[in-house]
């Protein structure tokens, strides 16, 4: 193989998961509309472009053995190859977690899940996660290491909203367990969401400096 058409591999893997980190955010917008506004379409929407995820993290999965195979990568390329992995898997795991907020709107719907007293802060919780994914998104496609390690101060944000979240609902919660189950639930999906999309930075990080210090 060739160094050009080797370089084109490279090129098309780091794409894929650029338009991964991209679809990954796109899901938890969309399933939070879902949520929050009880749109049954944005809902399903989520549902059925999962499958995209999967399929892309499954591209990228393919494209590793050809990439080892061919070539005998160097340290810089085969730590992209390593973190192309981790990062599909962190990817796909996202798409899954907005798909879990999506199934919990669609499950209760035409009813609302979220009662009023909890909108501010379950509006918060998914507006934080939103962001953090959103800048990892950016990360992946600058290798900014600075702005990677960022996001772990981005990530507090979602903590600490889904804190304020679970004050909430242990402070006599008047809407029944099941509620207070949905609730805690979400709170957990956007948590691990977050979680997911800051070990995207960490990958970066890895593969910029050969450490991960995040």
């Amino acid at each position: 193989m060739s160094r050009d058409s080797y370089d084109e591999q490279l090129d098309r893997l780091t794409g894929v998961l650029a338009v991964m980190s991209r679809d990954a955010s796109a899901a938890i917008r969309r399933a939070s509309t879902a949520l929050l506004e009880v749109d049954r379409g944005a809902a399903e929407t989520v549902l059925a472009e999962d499958a995209v995820l999967d399929a892309r993290r499954a591209e990228v999965e393919a494209m590793i053995p050809e990439v080892l195979v061919r070539h005998q990568p160097v340290a810089s390329d085969l730590r992209l190859v390593v973190c192309a992995l981790r990062i599909a898997g962190a990817l796909e795991r996202m798409g899954d977690l907005a798909v879990h907020v999506a199934k919990v709107a669609l499950r209760r719907h035409p009813v609302g899940v979220v009662p009023e007293p909890a909108m501010p802060v379950m509006t918060a919780l998914a507006e934080a996660a939103a962001r953090v994914a959103d800048k990892s998104a950016v990360v992946l496609a600058t290798r900014d290491r600075l702005d990677a390690m960022q996001l772990g101060l981005d990530d507090d944000e979602v903590d600490a909203a889904q804190e304020r979240l679970l004050s909430l609902l242990v402070s006599g919660w008047p809407y029944g367990v099941e509620s207070a189950i949905d609730l805690a639930l979400l709170g957990r999906y956007y948590e691990r969401y977050a979680d997911h999309a800051v070990n995207v930075s960490r990958q970066v990080v890895y593969l910029v400096t050969g450490t991960i210090r995040l």
